[in-house]
């Protein structure tokens, strides 16, 4: 289970949907501030009775869920409290009910500090019923995330109180409002901290007020937003885990590199590749010498890709290349062990977008060994048949087929696979060096990813 989960929702329209009593509820509900434990104990207000009968009676789904088990079994204020959250803050259409307001009027062991709601914003000071009223009057969409974590992590890090989580909504507001789409400068926002015994947690309600603004949420960002509080609420034990990681990182062994030089020396040699690949190559240099336009594998038809595709990955999966390959995902795992638990998927070789060099290597040297091909079966058949006995005519007939069907072209085809064979290499050895911080020019964009992740900040890779 993550251990920070966050909720996303909208609105599209304030006063039908009930946002007004919601921001009251989460400004003003139980939980807002901490019952204290022998509070909780007590049986359930008579209040809290009525309202739970009202509301499982509207929507008779709420009896399928943990919190109502749990008040089923043991009837005292902290569970039927903890119901009714988990209630309303899903369904908020059941706060506009007469039943709801005169229980929040009459509601059991809220404290305060004082203040009459737990509001807060970018201003010092909210004025809820005035916060309220602009609420309802906006007729755009309005979001709605809650943000939680469990009890044990909230006292650790000390995100038990209003103040923490409120400032670390002001810090990234900008970024949370990027997300939903919305201009900083037109934003309005509201939060409130619930200090439940489980999992503490904050509601937040945004909007835009500028009237052409379309916000909009996907997957994408609200992954994003997850991103982003998980490394701002755990940002130093991530710190910590990121240099231990780092080190297991940096210090790959001297024996793996030697074992990856070594496997690039051996590849480049163009020795690795046996005679059903060096065949298969011959055949793709033949296929493209019928095709026209640029020779590159985005530009190949369908066809002529699939067959890239298998030589590509037949190779992938053979000897050395098959080891190197190995070697090369090993070096990506381990950076993306810096800021995630799941590992990358492995895809086939052909597949493998950050060796995609690979496929126009052999585009390339397919096309050229093409050209090459030709040029050799033109100047076959442009000899002069010499002269020879009458027994010697079907001889030479099988020796002009030979030549045509290949077989006088395997040192040509072999140069072109010892071409491609180096292309493939380095093109290895240039992405292993981005995951091998210890050499000298690793790429600075990963460096920098790596780095904006350790710090926090909304980046991934």
């Amino acid at each position: 289970m993550p251990r920070v989960i966050v909720k996303c929702r909208y609105y599209k329209n304030a006063s039908s949907s009930g946002l007004g009593n919601l921001m009251k509820y989460i400004a003003i509900r139980d939980g807002t501030e901490m019952i204290p434990q022998e509070k909780k104990m007590l049986p359930e207000t008579e209040k809290q009775q009525q309202f739970i009968l009202e509301i499982t009676t509207r929507n008779p789904s709420l009896k399928s869920r943990l919190e109502y088990k749990a008040y089923e079994k043991q009837k005292n204020r902290g569970n039927a409290s903890e119901l009714i959250a988990a209630a309303v803050e899903n369904n908020p259409n059941l706060l506009s009910t007469e039943e709801y307001l005169k229980y929040m009027a009459t509601r059991p062991n809220v404290e305060k500090s004082g203040r009459t709601h737990g509001l807060f914003s970018s201003e010092d000071t909210v004025d809820l019923e005035d916060e309220i009223k602009k609420l309802e009057a906006h007729t755009g969409n309005v979001y709605s995330v809650i943000v939680s974590i469990n009890r044990e992590d909230a006292l650790r890090l000390s995100y038990d109180n209003a103040t923490r989580w409120r400032d670390m909504v002001r810090a990234n507001i900008c970024e949370i409002a990027s997300e939903h789409g919305i201009d900083v400068t037109s934003l309005k926002w509201y939060g409130a901290f619930h200090n439940e015994s489980h999992h503490p947690h904050i509601h937040l309600l945004l909007y835009s007020t500028d009237e052409n603004c379309q916000p909009y949420l996907t997957k994408k960002r609200i992954d994003n937003l997850r991103k982003l509080f998980g490394t701002e609420i755990f940002i130093d034990e991530l710190n910590e885990i990121y240099d231990k990681q780092t080190d297991i990182r940096n210090h790959l062994t001297e024996k793996t590199r030697d074992e990856f030089r070594s496997l690039v020396n051996r590849i480049s040699s163009g020795n690795c590749f046996d005679e059903s690949i060096l065949s298969k190559i011959e055949q793709l240099a033949r296929r493209l010498n019928s095709c026209s336009g640029k020779m590159q594998y985005g530009y190949l038809p369908k066809g002529i890709k699939a067959m890239v595709d298998e030589i590509v990955d037949e190779i992938g999966q053979t000897g050395d290349t098959s080891t190197l390959y190995d070697l090369w995902y090993q070096a990506k795992c381990s950076v993306y062990a810096t800021y995630s638990d799941i590992p990358p998927e492995k895809h086939p070789l052909s597949r493998e977008k950050e060796l995609k060099a690979i496929r126009n290597a052999l585009v390339y040297e397919a096309a050229k060994l093409g050209e090459e091909l030709v040029s050799e079966n033109n100047q076959t058949l442009a000899k002069p048949v010499q002269t020879q006995p009458s027994g010697s005519q079907q001889s030479t007939g099988k020796s002009l087929n030979k030549a045509a069907s290949g077989s006088a072209s395997k040192p040509i085809v072999a140069g072109a696979a010892m071409r491609f064979a180096a292309s493939l290499a380095r093109t290895f050895y240039d992405s292993y060096k981005r995951y091998d911080s210890d050499e000298d020019d690793i790429d600075r964009k990963l460096r920098r990813e790596i780095r904006a992740v350790k710090n926090g900040e909304n980046m991934t890779m």
